[in-house]
This record gives C-alpha cells, structure tokens and sequence, in this order.
C-alpha cells in the first residue's frame, strides 16, 4: 500500500525531510493588507516583517476551505492508495475540522486525518515518526497509531523575546508588554492539552534567557526520544541559535539536533526573535 504523508506550511518541516519522505504540504494563507499570499509560495517571514514595520499591523492568517482540501488530497491520491494528513493541533485552527470534513466527502478510507496537538515543527516530528515506521514496514494502522502516540507525546514550546506581536495581536495587555518590556521578562509558551498557553517566564539578556528556557524544558520534560530534537525559530541573532544549538549537543542527550526557521503564519503571530526546542516525550531516562 502507498502512503503518501501530508501537513499544512504550518509545520516548518526542514526542507531536506520533505524531499526524503516526500511529503506534500498545503499551504495556508496570509493577508498583508488587502492581498491574499500563500504561506512559503509568494511570501515570506521577511515580507511580514517590512508589512509590519511599514504599516504597524499584523499579517492575518487563514485555513484553507473543505474544497481546497478535498481538491488538494484528489490530487495527491491520484498517485497513492492513502493520504494520512497531520497539520496544526485542531484546537489551533479551523484547519483540522476543514480536513475532516474533506477526508469524510472522499472516504475515510482514502484520508485519515491525524491531530497533530501541536505546531510549528511539533507537526514535523509527528509525521516524521509514522514516516519512519512506514519505512521500517509498519502497516497503514501502524503508522496512524505511533502517530497519535506521538502527538500524545511531542513536547511544543517557545521562549519570546519580543512581545510587540503579541500586544498588537490582542495577545497581550499594555500594562503587560510595558512592564514586561521594561523588565527583560520573557514568556514561555507552551502546547498544554492542545492549547498554547503561558506557562512561565525568564528574565534577563536573551542570550542567558534561551538557555534557562533549554534547562527548564528539558527538565520539566525530562524522557524525550534521544534521535531527534528540531529547534525551530524566526529572525534572530545567528550567535544566539548557535549558543542554544551547542547547549544542548553540551548534553549529550540528542543523537540529531536540526536548525529551521518557522514560515510566515507561526511568524505572524509571534514575530522576530522567538525560538523553541521541540522533541517527543516518551522515551526512556
């Protein structure tokens, strides 16, 4: 039987991934004023950034429609027998609904759709786990259960440096960007139970901050899978990725530490200078 795995733009999979395990993705849309663009296709994090600068607004993001997804996962099945299909958390987006509700006007025997419970490169480690079982000679159930174990199990986080975005995204008081400005305070934030949330805070330089961030994560989740750690992050001083990037080989926890940017819809609602280490929890101490 042929998969064929599948994700939305949201899932920043390092390029090289795609292309090994030929997985298809959908992007999602951003609007920079009154013009519709498409996530990685014709914009990118660097055009929101000038939009912003420019206009003081953010970028809005968007699912794509039911049609857009069935007239999507047609396509792919024209050269497979199945589509399993893993984008951001469903309670992150219309987007999971949208493509339940494709995959149930195709057959749910052609498309299964998994909740990722996660974003960013959270969605990547899910897919790349069933891809891996795929490989390895899982069959098409076996590949949908270690993906849900997956996402039962993918650790999600982000340390902010900036809040503006936040601010300008009704994410955050004034009282609150003020103070936590003025402070050097940055929040963690947290995929709890599908949600993001704030789950605690760092205070100081940036560059100390993301490696107290490192400690406090990796404590707090502390049997990650050892193969694999994905640090996903948005326009930021190179140095500091290359400090969190050799922290954590200073560990000796990860066989495989990876470096990608996040894509323009995780950027929109975040902005410059966020960074998270993201891995799944079920491994062994």
């Amino acid at each position: 039987m042929k998969i064929k795995f599948s994700s939305d733009s949201t899932c920043d999979m390092p390029k090289h991934f795609v292309q090994e395990f030929d997985v298809s993705i959908l992007p999602l849309i951003v609007t920079l004023g009154e013009n519709e663009y498409l996530d990685g296709v014709n914009v990118q994090p660097d055009d929101l950034y000038a939009y912003v600068k420019q206009s003081g607004n953010l970028p809005k993001t968007a699912a794509r429609s039911v049609d857009a997804f069935k007239q999507y996962f047609l396509k792919l099945l024209k050269k497979a027998d199945v589509v399993v299909h893993c984008g951001i958390g469903a309670k992150l987006s219309a987007c999971y609904e949208n493509a339940c509700a494709a995959a149930r006007e195709i057959g749910e025997d052609k498309v299964i759709v998994v909740d990722s419970k996660a974003l960013s490169v959270g969605i990547s480690l899910v897919i790349l786990s069933g891809a891996s079982a795929y490989r390895a000679g899982a069959s098409l159930q076996e590949v949908v259960e270690n993906m849900k174990n997956a996402a039962d199990n993918v650790q999600s986080s982000f340390v902010v440096d900036r809040l503006d975005y936040l601010h300008k995204g009704g994410r955050c008081s004034k009282f609150t960007f003020s103070v936590a400005t003025f402070l050097r305070i940055k929040p963690r934030l947290e995929v709890v139970d599908g949600l993001l949330i704030n789950t605690g805070k760092e205070v100081g330089p940036y560059k100390s901050v993301v490696l107290k961030y490192v400690d406090a994560i990796l404590k707090k989740y502390d049997k990650p899978r050892k193969d694999l750690c994905l640090i996903a992050h948005t326009k930021m001083d190179e140095s500091i990725v290359n400090s969190v990037v050799e922290y954590l080989k200073s560990k000796n926890i990860f066989e495989h530490i990876e470096v990608t940017y996040a894509g323009s819809v995780i950027t929109s609602h975040c902005g410059e200078g966020t960074l998270g280490i993201l891995y799944i929890n079920d491994g062994k101490n």
